[in-house]
């Protein structure tokens, strides 16, 4: 976010300790909590965010609590300002979510103060009036807008999710849970579709749904490693491990295992008889990698691995110097870029 902190002191004399900052990106993060000084939390969905934002902390030599959960209402209600550094391409949603789980972590005429990259933003008025009954803004700026709020009657917890179906090509179709700030919000990926086309699972495997999401890729896989089968679900991101949990317990995946972490810890090696991946294709490409050499270690001899990708120039290479060999099939707009464990 481009020039947060001046954006931040025309609305820094509404700002009482103590104090939540939810969500933004690391670095501003950690400036707006120097700046704020003693009494910060700051919270984040994702447990690899919230590493980043202790580096940039650190850097700043800033204190403050560093907090990852699936939601922001699992944190205490015993703020009396939160403060939303909303980024441009945050997606819709998520604004909205947080919007509503602010009102829930804020005492009794605590402010919720949302910053806006936007220098004229129509949208956070009108969210912030439904959920809290009113609203104030700054003036229009090159630094954006922000937006501020007073908690007055407490109301009941609304949650912002939408469910959809999805199913192997001899499969039952299954239901699944999701929420904004995860991957592929509302629908089932169509990368995801492409690969699970392709994916040979066999009763009985042990099966890693390598970042898996709200679980979907994984539920369904289970359903062709059968009763005697076993899949891991991991991921980074707390609100989307809490999700494949909720999907894996209601399409009745048996001896499902769930892990978070940042870098596959918590996950014993030569373990899986197939792995595979999604990873976001506009990410950073040390993501690709962490989960192209990451599953090498971890696949069993003659182990199975498949990631789909837009990207398959950038991909197919890591494949080759990490496996030695591998190959690609084109499905549905997309690359599956299969391996093997010798």
């Amino acid at each position: 976010m481009k020039n947060v902190l001046e954006l931040f002191r025309a609305v820094a004399g509404r700002v009482k300790p103590p104090v939540c900052i939810a969500l933004g990106p690391p670095w501003p993060v950690a400036n707006l909590a120097d700046e704020i000084g003693l009494e910060v939390t700051c919270f984040q969905l994702d447990l690899h965010q919230a590493d980043r934002v202790r580096e940039c902390l650190a850097e700043v030599g800033a204190e403050a609590e560093v907090v990852a959960k699936p939601d922001l209402w699992d944190l205490e209600p015993k703020f009396e300002t939160v403060l939303f550094p909303a980024s441009a391409h945050a997606d819709r949603e998520l604004k909205i979510d947080i919007i509503e789980q602010a009102h829930h972590v804020l005492k009794p005429g605590g402010t919720l103060i949302s910053l806006s990259e936007y220098e004229k933003d129509n949208q956070f008025a009108r969210w912030q009036k439904k959920i809290f009954g009113k609203c104030g803004e700054s003036p229009a700026s090159e630094n954006g807008m922000a937006f501020w709020s007073t908690k007055g009657e407490d109301h009941k917890r609304r949650r912002h999710e939408a469910s959809f179906h999805a199913k192997l090509a001899e499969g039952q179709p299954m239901q699944f849970l999701s929420r904004p700030g995860t991957f592929s919000y509302g629908r089932f990926d169509n990368g995801s579709r492409a690969m699970i086309d392709v994916v040979q699972v066999h009763g009985g495997d042990s099966v890693l749904d390598l970042g898996c999401g709200n679980g979907a890729v994984g539920c369904l896989l289970a359903a062709k490693a059968g009763p005697n089968g076993r899949v891991t679900f991991i991921d980074s991101n707390l609100r989307a491990l809490a999700l494949a949990e909720h999907n894996a317990k209601a399409n009745e995946v048996s001896q499902p295992t769930f892990v978070a972490a940042t870098r596959l810890e918590g996950l014993e090696k030569k373990s899986f008889d197939a792995i595979v991946a999604n990873p976001p294709y506009y990410a950073k490409s040390d993501i690709t990698r962490l989960f192209v050499e990451g599953a090498k270690q971890l696949l069993k001899r003659g182990g199975r691995y498949y990631i789909v990708t837009k990207m398959p120039t950038a991909v197919v290479p890591m494949i080759f110097e990490t496996f030695g060999d591998c190959s690609v099939i084109e499905n549905r707009g997309y690359s599956v870029v299969m391996a093997g464990a010798s």
